[in-house]
């Protein structure tokens, strides 16, 4: 079927599309701090949360093609990271991104070793040991002292002075008074800062000639090591850089925290999973992929959370899920993650470029500027390209 509407890429109806897309998200991203309520900034910076951490996982199994079933301990490190380091030495919890970022790389590339010698299901289990391993290591007694034990750590976000409790930024102040309700926008800025630094970092690689080798390594392996790949080194930068991104998300998690323990949801295996059906929904190997899975998620998981009672619950699908005593979130995304994968098995995303493309066809721009010549000497008259000679410089020009 052939698209109703053709569009050049650069052109400017792509520019247009481009600004319009922009400006609707900047007044989303100004709209929901300013005019929101307070449970939708809640349910915002939780979104923001998943998005970060399903955004680095998609470096790694969406682009590079590693499974890894062990993110929640990266996105752990860097939540207790920031724990420690402002209940122990009372650091700014800002301060304790790029030590989370760091150490995370660290345990991350040490990690990544075994993925150069196996792969599929046995890399699976290795990093999903990971994510069983680390809440029992941080209830550890040899370490309580630091990381406080299955009690957890307390007041683990910023320490605001009773009668001063503001934030600037060099001296500026955009946030006003950081009281009560007041400083749930804050946390939420936080969480737009971290998804803009992982969502640039995932783009300069993926848009590289770094991402070409990425997608080389997933789709294979061999030929790509045969073409001059250094799978090696590859795999270890990209597991290192995407467990240290991970653990931005997990630093905010602390902050807005009072209390951080072992036993947080997203610093289990349950987390690892929760991020990674938020990719596989929203699409895996797209930049905007996690993004619109981080959304759907939490709206539907927000939506649900009073389906306990089954009085709540529409009267249409009441007999579907009345007989659970706990919210059906997680129910309805299993289920949506099996139809996904029958119906759309690039996810949200996928699905959406599927649909628009019988609309409107964007036609890529020319990879060069070249001509097509039958010279001579081509065989049975097949034209074969040539690049346009340029004109002499100087008086041979004339």
């Amino acid at each position: 079927m052939k698209p109703l509407i053709s569009i050049k890429s650069g052109g400017p109806a792509s520019w247009a599309i481009r600004i319009a897309c922009a400006l609707a998200v900047g007044y989303i991203l100004l709209w929901i701090p300013t005019r929101g309520s307070n449970s939708l900034i809640d349910t915002a910076t939780t979104a923001l949360t998943l998005m970060g951490a399903a955004l680095s996982l998609n470096l790694l199994l969406g682009f590079t093609g590693q499974i890894s079933l062990g993110h929640s301990a990266f996105f752990g490190i860097g939540t207790y990271t920031t724990a420690i380091f402002v209940t122990r030495w009372g650091w700014s919890p800002l301060k304790t991104l790029p030590v989370a970022f760091v150490v995370a790389f660290v345990v991350g590339a040490v990690v990544s070793l075994p993925a150069l010698r196996i792969k599929g299901v046995y890399l699976a289990l290795v990093t999903l040991a990971l994510g069983v391993v680390f809440p029992q290591f941080i209830k550890w007694p040899k370490i309580a002292w630091l990381t406080g034990g299955a009690r957890g750590l307390n007041d683990t976000g910023f320490k605001f002075d009773k009668n001063n409790r503001t934030y600037e930024i060099f001296g500026w102040n955009p946030w006003g008074n950081l009281r009560g309700e007041n400083v749930k926008p804050f946390y939420f800025w936080i969480g737009i800062g971290i998804v803009a630094i992982i969502y640039l970092i995932c783009r300069g690689l993926v848009k590289s000639r770094v991402g070409r080798s990425l997608i080389a390594i997933r789709d294979n392996s061999t030929a790509a090591a045969v073409m001059g790949v250094n799978l090696a080194v590859t795999k270890g930068i990209v597991f290192g850089l995407s467990a240290a991104m991970c653990a931005l998300p997990g630093c905010l998690t602390a902050m807005k925290g009072s209390v951080v323990t072992p036993d947080t949801a997203l610093l289990t295996v349950v987390g690892s999973i929760t991020f990674l059906i938020v990719m596989v929904v929203g699409g895996a190997g797209s930049l905007w992929g996690p993004i619109i899975g981080a959304v759907v998620f939490e709206l539907i998981t927000e939506k649900t959370s009073d389906w306990v009672d089954p009085d709540k619950i529409p009267s249409l699908i009441r007999p579907i899920f009345s007989w659970s005593d706990t919210a059906p979130a997680g129910g309805i995304f299993a289920l949506a993650l099996v139809v996904l994968m029958f119906v759309a098995p690039l996810g949200l995303v996928g699905l959406w470029k599927q649909t628009i493309a019988r609309v409107v066809s964007v036609v890529p721009r020319p990879a060069g500027s070249g001509t097509l010549d039958a010279p001579e000497s081509s065989a049975g008259g097949i034209p074969t390209w040539r690049p346009q000679q340029e004109p002499p410089a100087g008086d041979e020009a004339e």
